[in-house]
Formats: C-alpha cells, sequence, structure tokens
C-alpha cells in the first residue's frame, strides 16, 4: 500500500508507519494483528482466505488456523467489534474474513526535504523475526513521548529494534531521522569530542521535527544525558530514541 491514510469510525490506520490511531491517539496492537488489518483493508469488501492472511502475518513460518483465529479476535477486540453495534471483520464460514466497514482513504500528508538534517538510518542486513509486537508497541509509545530508552543486557538486539522502530516512523519526521553510533565513538576515543561537537547542531535543531536514535549510551552515559537534557530542552519537536543496558 502507498502512503494513504485510511480512516474508518474513530479510527485512521497509517500502513507505511504502521500505525493505528484511535480518535488521534496511537492503539497497541501486535504486529500480527496489524498486519492482517492491513490486508483485509487493503482489500476491502473483499473475501479474504485465511491461507492469503496466513501468508500475510507469517511469511516465513507455517502456523495453524488456530494462530489466525487468535489474533483476528485480538484484533476484533482492539477495534471494539461487535455484532450489536459496528462491525469491521467479519468471518465468512468456510472461506476467509472480509472488513466490511466504511473507510475513506486520504493522502498523507507531503513531507518537506532537508538537507540539514541527516537521514542515515541503518539498513539491516537481514530481516528481523519474532519482534513485530515489541516494535509496534515502541512505535505506538514513541508518538506519546519524547524521550524513549531501550533497555537490555548485550546481545539482545536493542540495536535492531531501534533500527526497526526508526524505520517505521522515520515518515512521521518532517525533517526526518539522525542514527549516532556512540559504541563506535567510544571504541575511537572521541566519544567525548565527538559527543560535544554534536552539541554544536543545537541550534539547527531548534525548529526541526526530527527523530534521533542513540545507540550505546552507556558507553558515555554522563555526557549522551546531558546532551539528551539540552537537546530536548531547546528544540520542541525532537523527540530521541535510546539504547542502553
Amino acid at each position: 500500500m502507498d502512503e494513504a491514510n485510511i480512516t474508518f469510525g474513530a479510527f485512521r490506520l497509517i500502513p507505511a508507519q504502521r500505525m493505528l490511531l484511535r480518535d488521534g491517539a496511537p492503539l497497541h496492537l501486535s504486529g500480527r494483528a496489524l498486519d492482517i488489518l492491513i490486508a483485509l483493508v487493503e482489500r476491502a469488501g473483499e473475501t479474504i482466505p485465511k491461507e492469503r492472511l496466513i501468508s500475510c502475518a507469517w511469511p516465513d513460518a507455517v502456523v495453524s488456523e488456530g494462530a489466525l483465529r487468535v489474533h483476528v479476535a485480538a484484533l476484533r477486540k482492539a477495534l471494539g467489534d461487535s455484532r450489536a453495534e459496528t462491525r469491521y471483520v467479519a468471518n465468512i464460514p468456510g472461506r476467509g474474513y472480509s472488513f466490511v466497514a466504511p473507510l475513506a482513504r486520504q493522502p498523507a500528508p507531503a513531507r518537506r526535504n532537508t538537507s540539514t538534517v541527516a537521514v542515515n538510518v541503518p539498513t539491516p542486513l537481514t530481516r528481523l523475526i519474532g519482534r513485530d509486537t515489541v516494535i509496534s508497541a515502541l512505535s505506538a509509545r514513541l508518538a506519546e513521548c519524547r524521550l524513549l530508552t531501550i533497555v537490555g543486557p548485550g546481545g539482545v538486539g536493542k540495536t535492531r529494534v531501534a533500527v526497526a522502530v526508526a524505520e517505521a516512523r522515520k515518515l512521521s519526521f518532517r525533517d526526518g531521522v539522525l542514527f549516532v553510533d556512540l559504541v563506535l565513538g567510544a571504541a575511537l576515543r572521541v566519544s567525548t569530542m565527538g559527543i560535544a561537537s554534536f552539541g554544536g547542531l543545537k541550534d539547527r535543531l531548534r525548529k526541526k521535527h526530527v527523530l534521533i536514535v542513540l545507540d550505546g549510551c552507556e558507553h558515555v552515559a554522563d555526557v549522551a544525558a546531558k546532551l539528551v537534557e539540552e537537546l530536548l530542552s531547546i528544540a520542541p519537536q525532537l523527540r530521541i530514541l535510546a539504547t542502553q543496558p
């Protein structure tokens, strides 16, 4: 699907950002349930076979129809789907499911390009598997707060998750995404100098709507904490996603 927004009832679905909002607020939904919703909305009014929905939600795995039913039930619950009131997802016995509510498609808001802030999120070499729910939850949370920290011991995949969240939300930031590898800076013994010089961007960031990913804050914790505090205080549209143990 393109970057269009799809509205139905009190909901707005933004497929390109993998985000569902209800009355303007992000709605927490598992990655599988979101995949199913996007597939259904893409062909609203048609009956989508169960096999096709399974392949959309589990492209690299073999699962039973029972797993599909579980996530469809979770989707219906999140939407407030019921027989007595508004219906969104209908079960077509023996065939599959269909999105039956009226919907409208709206063009995505135009995004302004800028050369003052780099868009440099690393491209993963392999597909991240089994973290859809976490990525979806963090993406929704990032829409609600200006500073979000992913915490966990080394080797659990914090960086991969942070990159996936940034990738999912990059269209939300008019002035792009900036990835800062503090681990590399520490390894090259230029961490303090590098972070301090990064502070020179403060004036350029004041009016920017940008996401900064600070990866490996534990290596320069004190300097990184000071930098985050300063940036958030002078750039009201800035959001920061950080990783640390």
